[in-house]
């Protein structure tokens, strides 16, 4: 019973584990980063399949940093009006490649620690806005979201919107930085309204400022220790589980070889039976120890008396 109630707590300890680390998900690239947040919005328009509506994206808690937000349109609407949502302003007459019926648009919010945390900047730039990012999916079949690739044209981009507030004297060095899946990045020029302008189907994209002086490297050793922390503690639950399926295995091993110690005693000193009438009864099947008679020396008759 105690081996057994051992072992219900290993698979709690083991389903908490997991779930925590299901929840501790750290991603080394933007692509992941996306692929992750892609998976969450397929929930969101599984439950909630009204077109036209922007629906947020319950993330874990370790990204609450980042705030995400999913809209499904129609192709013929999208086609017509365009979508200008979350500071994204998506033209009008954008086909889709593949064809699809319906389109989720996947919005991204970063803000300043996860800014600072997914996307590096060399030394002498920093970030004056969140960085802000789109991707487009096939939502006909809302289990699986493909990628799609909008065609833009080059006289009708896409425009990033940003609610900065940045002083007269950096407004002159302020420019657009748009960061790619392998980690490269690219600088443009801002427009009139210092908004960012791109012809890609997907993207991340941020305002940055050249710095007079280099900024300190102490975030990218702060995102070491913490990752060196995630790791340590996901070894140390690994280890308490195995130590405890280690203590269980024991256990069991030790009631079954007692078990089968006591059926060898058992078979060793087994009684046969005996029927007596119509009773049945218990008969050793040996008899340990030998009768015999037991005799005092005063009893024996005296040799000197026989002789006459």
């Amino acid at each position: 019973m105690g081996s057994t109630n051992l072992g219900l707590i290993v698979i709690v300890f083991v389903f908490c584990v997991i779930s925590n680390l299901q929840t501790m998900v750290h991603c080394d690239n933007i692509q992941d980063l996306d692929d992750l947040i892609r998976s969450y919005a397929a929930r969101a328009t599984t439950r909630r399949r009204h077109t036209g509506s922007l629906y947020e994206i319950s993330l874990p808690s370790n990204l609450s940093d980042i705030n995400a937000s999913v809209v499904t349109v129609r192709n013929s609407m999208f086609w017509r009006k365009g979508a200008n949502v979350s500071g994204i302003h998506i033209p009008t007459m954008v086909k889709t490649t593949p064809y699809a019926k319906r389109i989720a648009l996947v919005y991204e919010r970063y803000g300043d620690h996860s800014s600072s945390v997914y996307f590096r900047l060399a030394d002498n730039y920093s970030f004056v806005s969140p960085v802000i990012g789109f991707n487009a999916y096939d939502a006909t079949n809302t289990n699986d979201l493909k990628k799609l690739n909008l065609t833009i044209k080059r006289d009708k981009p896409i425009l990033i919107k940003f609610d900065s507030h940045v002083d007269d004297p950096q407004i002159r060095r302020i420019k657009c930085i748009a960061f790619g899946d392998n980690g490269l990045w690219s600088f443009s020029n801002t427009t009139r309204n210092h908004e960012c302008a791109t012809t890609s189907s997907r993207g991340h994209y941020a305002l940055v400022v050249l710095n007079q002086n280099p900024k300190p490297e102490s975030k990218p050793e702060l995102v070491v220790r913490r990752r060196w922390w995630w790791f340590a503690l996901a070894a140390i639950g690994v280890l308490v589980i195995v130590v405890l399926l280690i203590v269980v295995v024991v256990k069991l091993v030790r009631k079954k070889r007692l078990r089968e110690m006591e059926r060898e005693s058992e078979k060793s000193e087994m009684i046969g039976n005996v029927w007596i009438g119509r009773s049945r009864m218990p008969a050793a099947a040996m008899v340990r120890t030998q009768p015999c008679l037991e005799y005092n020396e005063e009893d024996l008759p005296s040799s000197s008396s026989n002789i006459p």
